[in-house]
Parts: C-alpha cells; sequence; structure tokens
C-alpha cells in the first residue's frame, strides 16, 4: 500500500516503521525548533524524512505522529543535464511511541 500524502500536506498523522539503517538519497530542510534528522522506513518499504525535537530512542518498530509537510528542491548531482525542482513528502514529528526495542 503507497500512502497519499498529497492531499494530506499540513494534517497531522500518524505513521508506523522504523528509524532506518540504510539511508537513501532525500532532500533535507533544517528547521530550528526540529535538529534531529531521522530517515524512516515505512511498513510499505517507502522511506521518508523526519524532523523531531529531540533525540528519537527508539531501535525497532515504533509510531510517530506529526504534520506532513512538502519539501521542494533541485538535484544535487553534478552532472546535472536539466534544471528540476524535485518534490517529497517529509513529517514534523510531534510525538512517537517505540512498539518494539
Amino acid at each position: 500500500m503507497r500512502y497519499n500524502f498529497t492531499e494530506a500536506v499540513g494534517e497531522k498523522i500518524t505513521l508506523t516503521g522504523n528509524i532506518s539503517k540504510i539511508p537513501w538519497q532525500h532532500l533535507i530542510q533544517f528547521f530550528s525548533d526540529r535538529e534531529h534528522i531521522n530517515y524512516f522506513d515505512l511498513e510499505n518499504g517507502e522511506q521518508i524524512v523526519i524532523y523531531s525535537r529531540e533525540p528519537i530512542i527508539c531501535k525497532g518498530k515504533m509510531k510517530i505522529y506529526g504534520e506532513v509537510i512538502l519539501t521542494k528542491g533541485s538535484s544535487k548531482r553534478p552532472q546535472k543535464i536539466k534544471d528540476e525542482t524535485y518534490q517529497e513528502y517529509q513529517l514534523l514529528v510531534d510525538s512517537w511511541e517505540c512498539l518494539s526495542n
């Protein structure tokens, strides 16, 4: 099942997954109130970037709750062929719950 984040931008949602051990390439933003950045593997195999105020201490499966945001940017590849704007959905984490450790 693929998540439909398009209609959830600005909404608060709950996701289940775990902190990734293998980060993929993603756009990154910086937030003064959310200094902790993690790559999060969703149960369906997708990966998103999440931003939290505190370090997330869960080692295994967990639930995260927060606001969906849309991040836009250009490619970081040195052999850029054309100007393109990329976008991806990310989460500003408000809280989390460890389900297993």
